[in-house]
């Protein structure tokens, strides 16, 4: 039974522009505050530091499917690959 399968579906792979790679970069570049204890007077820093940038949550973009042959058809019909990802169990290991 198809809709009982695990899936996503992977519709849009598209390579990074060079202004992407660029801006990735940069925000790979950004320093950690100066003092490694976290307080009152550093805690905005740190959070601007640990916070995920927009180009790191670009996969929240991804059109992901959850039923996979409805995702089979429309990948063939538009011509792209297709990623099913399936697991067994929890997913952090604590079956």
């Amino acid at each position: 039974m198809l809709h009982v399968v695990l899936a996503a579906a992977l519709l849009a792979l598209q390579a990074p522009s060079a202004a992407e790679v660029v801006g990735v970069a940069q925000d790979a570049a950004t320093q950690a505050p100066e003092s490694l204890e976290v307080g009152p007077e550093n805690f905005a820093a740190w959070g601007a530091f640990i916070r995920p940038s927009a180009n790191e949550r670009k996969f929240e973009e991804i059109g992901w499917r959850n039923q996979f042959w409805p995702a089979v058809e429309e990948a063939r019909k538009l011509g792209r690959p297709l990623l099913l990802w399936t697991m067994n169990g929890h997913p952090l290991g604590g079956t």
